[in-house]
């Protein structure tokens, strides 16, 4: 399988599986969690280990105005997801005003020939840049090699800069027929993910 769904389940009833769930994510793996009466607050996950699983924290609305969760939204810009220009900015766009402005949040791309990946906005309170973010992704043009290693480095190497959460939202295809680029791309996915920082896939 390539994503595990928990919808509405206590935390109660997750946590004895948790090193597995978190194995499978290390892995390049998707998880994903749907709301309800037994989720999120209302689920008992506010401090437990299963929020090191999460891109937000439980109960965001009680923190103060500053936030320590940092989030950088890599987007795979190359010719292979041309055919979803509109699907994939449209899920950027979501991403974006689905966070909290209270969170530090940037942006970077990547494709082109030699592939490459650059940043969009640098990570601050999505307050501040959320107007820039958007523009600057509704006007991305898709082009170049997919090199989805290099997207993640772009993005882990912008989380370096700063301190508190670390996370990655990365929105892409993920298809390829290169079997070293699968390979290296897993292999960074681990390095990152070692060094404290949580992958999270949007998959177009």
């Amino acid at each position: 399988y390539m994503a595990v769904i928990i919808n509405d389940i206590r935390a109660s009833k997750i946590l004895p599986s948790f090193d597995e769930l978190s194995d499978y994510v290390s892995d390049g793996n998707g998880l994903i969690f749907v709301g309800g009466e037994s989720s999120f607050d209302r689920g008992g996950y506010k401090g437990t280990i299963l929020e090191t699983l999460l891109p937000i924290k439980i109960g965001a609305g009680e923190e103060q105005n500053k936030s320590d969760i940092n989030v950088v939204i890599v987007i795979d810009i190359s010719s292979g997801t041309e055919d979803y220009i509109a699907y994939e900015k449209a899920l950027a766009l979501s991403v974006v005003d689905s966070l909290s402005e209270k969170n530090n949040v940037g942006a970077v791309a990547f494709g082109y020939t030699p592939c490459q990946a650059f940043s969009l906005v640098e990570p601050k309170p999505l307050k501040q840049v959320k107007t820039e973010l958007k523009e600057k992704i509704s006007r991305l043009k898709f082009d170049g090699q997919s090199c989805f290693d290099t997207g993640l480095q772009g993005g882990f190497q912008m989380l370096s800069k700063v301190g508190g959460s670390k996370n990655i939202i990365f929105i892409s295809d993920g298809k390829t027929t290169y079997n070293k680029l699968r390979e290296d791309t897993l292999e960074v996915t681990r390095t990152i993910n070692a060094k404290g920082v949580k992958i999270f896939v949007v998959g177009v």
